[in-house]
């Protein structure tokens, strides 16, 4: 299907219809169908950053010309599609999630060296207490035990570690509780994970719709991907899509200034 070539905005809009029929055909990427009937139905709202699509990149499909100056068109309207991703309520969940994670990280550090203290413990009294233990479970023990139902271990790997365990003793290895102690201080040393959406300034900062949009949104184009580097759009065309993917009410439709203002003070963040 040739698209039409005669203005930014038909191109776009002709665009974004042939890839929704392909994601109907195939039944595909279906949360974001209602964003791009929007992005369809509100074209002319859009003229600004079609504008700047095709002032940019020209009128470049992606089934035409050479990879990948042809494919900046396409990446760059999926771009807009998908960035409903950065809603408030997607933000809010990462942010819950990061604390949760935070939470589990600390219960795990604090747990593991309490094990770790307990099988210590355990070793301890079995030494000076007279009581003998049934049976005792070394590092090749813990191994075989935590793999009993992996196929891959026993197929591959579980010959190689006893024959090595059968050629250093005890000494060698470490025991159960130096294991235990050990996923402590790994996780212990573990930096506050990143987000795969969202960036750190978006996740940490004070909770705002336009400003998490915005600063997620451009920092795609800073990322490794297939996005073209260093590509924004202006603020009037960054605010028309935001009015356009997140649906504003009238009331409160996102502006060209406010655009600006966020970007003039994220910009060394």
């Amino acid at each position: 299907m040739a698209l039409p070539k005669n203005n930014p905005t038909t191109f776009c809009k002709a665009f974004i219809e042939r890839e929704l029929e392909s994601y109907h055909e195939n039944s595909i990427w279906m949360s974001y169908w209602p964003v791009m009937e929007n992005m369809v139905n509100r074209s002319d709202e859009l003229k600004i950053p079609f504008a700047e699509l095709i002032q940019e990149f020209g009128y470049s499909d992606k089934f035409e010309g050479i990879y990948p100056e042809n494919s900046y068109i396409w990446l760059v309207l999926e771009h807009i599609w998908c960035s409903i991703n950065f809603s408030k309520q997607d933000v809010v969940e990462a942010r819950n999630e990061l604390k949760e994670l935070k939470t589990i990280q600390e219960d795990i550090v604090e747990l593991a060296l309490q094990l770790s203290s307990k099988l210590r413990k355990q070793s301890e009294l079995y030494e000076i207490s007279g009581f003998q233990k049934h049976d005792y479970q070394s590092l090749t023990d813990l191994i075989e035990q935590a793999s009993e139902n992996n196929y891959l271990y026993h197929s591959n790997v579980s010959s190689k570690i006893k024959s090595l365990t059968g050629q250093y003793d005890l000494k060698y290895w470490p025991n159960r509780a130096d294991l235990v102690e050990a996923i402590a201080t790994f996780e212990n040393i573990q930096p506050v994970p990143g987000h795969s959406a969202f960036p750190n300034k978006v996740i940490d900062g004070r909770e705002s719709d336009l400003k998490d949009f915005v600063l997620s949104f451009d920092n795609k184009f800073s990322e490794f991907n297939d996005l073209p580097k260093n590509f924004r759009f202006t603020n009037n065309a960054m605010a028309d899509i935001i009015n356009i993917v997140l649906d504003l009410p009238a009331e409160n439709l996102a502006s060209g200034d406010a655009i600006r203002v966020i970007r003039n003070r994220f910009k060394k963040v």
